[in-house]
């Protein structure tokens, strides 16, 4: 439901949303994968808002991505979406057992009971990073209010221009934010020769082909650079641009 999207946006709720692609328009392709719903992934629901999207390319990378969009979520306080495409959500492979000790929890900024005695509450405090401190729900002296309307920082309706203008900044301004902060390692893939001329780019489940395909280049001579975008939104454009320098050709897959 884009509403609920669109509401969790405006209150800067860490939501996570699985959403894995099949054929459209309408029902479209119901039992065929696809990788139609990007822009919708990007734009769904009304008004602009920050948010994450996250592409996994294997099984491995599934996995761990299901644990770290939430970090990334509850950190910057954004609905994030793990775009996925059918023919990952619905393969069976077999891969060793995962080792656990390298996800983490990261909760974000959240207050405390005794760091909220004798203060007065903002949910939506205004702040150098854009991220205000979060109360768990029921925390005592966290009293906080949640509406589809523009708000204060109390989280009361307010629509004064200065307010709206604020709020609006505050929460786009977290997009730099990520973009600054997520370690490039985390958002792309490289593989291949980094000085070759052509650059293949690309996300989701390609990845498999691309490398197979150019493990078969290779052996016939050719040199060849593969993206994979795995951050899509915010999209990692600088180091994109900086890769693309110099290069004959960039195809996307």
């Amino acid at each position: 439901m884009a509403e609920g999207l669109g509401w969790a946006g405006n209150n800067e709720v860490p939501v996570v949303i699985t959403l894995y692609q099949r054929g459209g328009p309408s029902t479209g392709q119901p039992t065929r994968h696809s990788q139609q719903d990007l822009r919708f992934a990007m734009h769904a629901a009304h008004g602009e808002f920050a948010r994450i999207i996250i592409s996994s390319g294997d099984i491995r990378e599934c996995f761990f991505d299901a644990a770290e969009i939430f970090n990334l979520a509850e950190k910057y306080q954004v609905p994030a979406i793990h775009l996925l495409d059918k023919g990952l959500a619905n393969c069976s492979q077999t891969y060793p057992v995962f080792d656990y000790k390298e996800t983490t929890i990261d909760r974000g900024l959240i207050v405390t009971e005794k760091e909220l005695e004798g203060k007065e509450y903002k949910r939506f405090e205004f702040t150098e990073s854009g991220v205000s401190p979060r109360a768990f729900l029921g925390t005592k002296g966290g009293i906080q209010w949640y509406t589809g309307d523009e708000h204060n920082e109390f989280g009361n309706i307010n629509e004064e221009p200065f307010i709206r203008r604020r709020m609006m900044d505050k929460r786009m301004s977290k997009l730099d934010l990520i973009d600054r902060e997520v370690p490039i390692e985390f958002r792309v893939n490289f593989f291949g020769d980094k000085e070759a001329e052509n650059i293949v780019v690309s996300w989701g489940s390609p990845k498999g082909a691309i490398i197979e395909a150019m493990n078969q280049l290779k052996d016939e001579g050719f040199k060849v650079g593969f993206i994979q975008v795995r951050m899509v939104h915010p999209l990692p454009s600088a180091y994109m641009k900086q890769m693309f320098e110099g290069k004959k050709t960039h195809n996307r897959r």
